[in-house]
């Protein structure tokens, strides 16, 4: 008995036994193993370091059956129990994917109600326990969870509250799903998580509003998400993402619109200026709230763990060499922003705001954390560091890292 206790004790404070934990397999992720990873690893690593669990009163296992499975088990349930005070930890194998419907769903439905009337005045957030089975894993990787051992960090780690970004599109803005075939509205008011919708809702000025916590991009890096997202294509990998820039840089498009910045909150909007010193001709426009998109491509040197900071990375009108030669460097440590200075704008902002001038939709998409999202000819989208207090900077997850 006193060694349980003593074991107990040593506990992270995330597993601690007032705590329900639920691990969530995301089945479509990466190469399809996070039930493989769970049965052969997981689970029984659990069992044998957090005793408790054995019992199974406050364990429980849940698998997705379809790409909205964790918005729906959010609404229904994590979202339930964090309004009525119930403390959680969710052990999430997945992408990033994963993470960002469940920050969406909180966030959306909670802003909704600061909208709408006064929030709850209860509200506990959950603490997610990352596991890794995506492609890129780009807040995994730039969070140092797989650097130091996901199974470590889950049991040495300490939960800090996740920064997000608001992003904002004019109304006509549709979710790209079914790789690429399908165009779908976001969610109406009331919804109830029950199909569709996942990624955000429309506001009060009939504007679409969803969230991210990794990255927002238009360009060339939007382009090969959407390009790169199939099933076909998941089979290469993190192969995908070069081999979906390839044929984009060959194909040599360059995307029009008039991009604008705020360094401050407060501050006023600035044109963005290449070093081309073409305003409305761009090819990579990334704003990042991590330092790597891949393990080994550090698209943001500068960021740290968790810091809250987003930054921008922007390319204008270069030759699909030169910006072969840019990107390339990112995967040597970051090495893009020194070297490729003469055509790279790098720069901590605290908003963005793009207004669409392409004939064509295949070149007005954007991804929001590996979402795709089409904005309609004419159309704006804003994104904004979301503040870390006040009644608009409501974070909703902790992440153990």
């Amino acid at each position: 008995m006193t060694e349980q206790r003593q074991e107990a004790v040593r506990l992270p404070a995330h597993f601690s036994p007032d705590r329900e934990v639920h691990v969530i397999l995301s089945v479509g992720s990466g190469s399809n193993k996070a039930v493989h990873t769970f049965d052969e690893t997981l689970n029984s690593y659990l069992l044998k370091n957090i005793p408790h669990l054995e019992l199974k009163k406050n364990y429980f296992v849940h698998t997705t059956t379809s790409p909205s499975s964790i918005s729906q088990l959010t609404t229904k349930l994590f979202l339930f129990n964090a309004k009525k005070g119930v403390k959680q930890t969710l052990i999430l194998l997945s992408g990033d994917g994963g993470l960002v419907d469940i920050v969406n769903t909180f966030t959306t439905t909670l802003q909704r109600e600061i909208d709408d009337s006064r929030p709850p005045s209860i509200f506990f957030k959950p603490v997610i326990v990352l596991i890794p089975e995506g492609t890129a894993n780009a807040l995994a990787h730039s969070a140092q969870i797989v650097a130091r051992d996901p199974l470590k960090v889950m049991m040495t780690g300490r939960a800090q509250v996740l920064p997000q970004f608001e992003v904002t599109f004019s109304r006509a803005a549709r979710l790209v799903t079914d790789e690429g075939r399908k165009r779908e509205e976001f969610a109406e008011p009331g919804f109830d998580g029950q199909d569709g919708g996942e990624l955000g809702y429309y506001d009060p000025e009939g504007n679409v509003r969803c969230y991210g916590c990794v990255v927002f991009s238009w360009g060339l890096h939007a382009s090969l998400v959407a390009m790169s997202d199939t099933a076909e294509m998941r089979k290469h990998g993190v192969d995908r993402f070069r081999m979906a820039a390839g044929d984009l840089l060959k194909d040599g498009h360059v995307y029009s619109g008039t991009v604008k910045y705020k360094a401050e909150r407060y501050g006023q909007w600035q044109t963005l200026k290449h070093k081309s010193d073409e305003e409305k001709k761009h090819k990579y426009i990334v704003a990042t709230m991590v330092s790597n998109l891949e393990e080994k491509f550090c698209i943001s040197p500068a960021s740290k763990p968790m810091d809250g900071s987003l930054r921008l990375v922007a390319i204008g009108n270069e030759s699909s060499e030169t910006i072969m030669k840019v990107l390339n460097a990112a995967y040597d440590n970051g090495a893009h922003i020194e070297s490729g200075k003469d055509v790279v704008t790098y720069q901590e902002i605290n908003s963005l705001r793009i207004e669409f001038d392409e004939p064509d939709e295949k070149w007005r998409q954007v991804c929001i954390d590996g979402k795709i999202v089409a904005v309609e000819q004419g159309g704006w989208v804003e994104v904004r560091k979301m503040p870390a207090a006040g009644v608009d900077g409501r974070r909703v997850v902790e992440l153990v890292c």
